[in-house]
């Protein structure tokens, strides 16, 4: 009869084992050694002066600010032309005017001589959209007073719906409106429109 052996088993595939700080040692290189990589093909790509480089080697000079540039006179004709914009269009139509003087100014100061083919208004508010100008309108038409709503569109920031109040030809009547939005809470502004009237 003839004897078996044992056949002694080997561990496959079984080697050393890395200890869990040695795995989180290993993850920590390998994203440091990405963000670089990702650093220097951002450099590359970006404009010259940005980027982490950039700002290492800036480390160690100093700040440079750049000599002021002497302005040469200019002509009004090399200036450059503003572009038109509702703000610099306003001053030509409407005037935004200064607060209601008190009772006791307007006692001291002499009559306002009426201008012609001027009426006043007041602007309760301004909104982007229409429902917030619609609510505005009738709160204050439950309180008596008769509103307008005006669609603008200024350009580079879409239409606006400007609550109004008005025209009024005189200051007087434009004052009595004025301080009823008061009490309601309402700061609005006191334009003169010229070309109305």
């Amino acid at each position: 009869m003839a004897v078996r052996r044992k056949r002694t088993k080997r561990p496959r595939g079984k080697g050393k084992k890395l200890p869990n700080w040695g795995l989180l040692g290993l993850g920590l290189a390998i994203g440091v050694v990405f963000t670089i990589l990702i650093q220097i093909f951002v450099d590359r790509v970006a404009t010259p002066g940005s980027g982490l480089g950039a700002l290492v080697s800036r480390m160690d000079k100093p700040e440079q600010t750049p000599a002021p540039q002497k302005s040469s006179p200019q002509t009004k004709s090399e200036l450059p032309k503003p572009k038109f914009d509702f703000y610099t269009i306003l001053p030509e139509v409407e005037t935004v005017l200064p607060q209601a003087q008190s009772t006791k100014e307007k006692k001291d100061a002499k009559p306002a001589v009426p201008e012609k083919n001027v009426s006043y208004v007041l602007q309760a508010a301004s909104f982007a959209k229409f429902e917030d100008a619609d609510r505005l309108k009738a709160e204050l038409a439950l309180n008596g007073l008769s509103t307008h709503i005006q669609k603008v569109t200024i350009e580079g920031r879409g239409e606006y719906h400007r609550v109004r109040l008005g025209p009024y030809s005189n200051l007087d009547e434009l004052d009595v409106a004025h301080q009823r939005l008061r009490k309601l809470g309402i700061q609005a502004l006191r334009l003169k429109v010229k070309g109305q009237g």
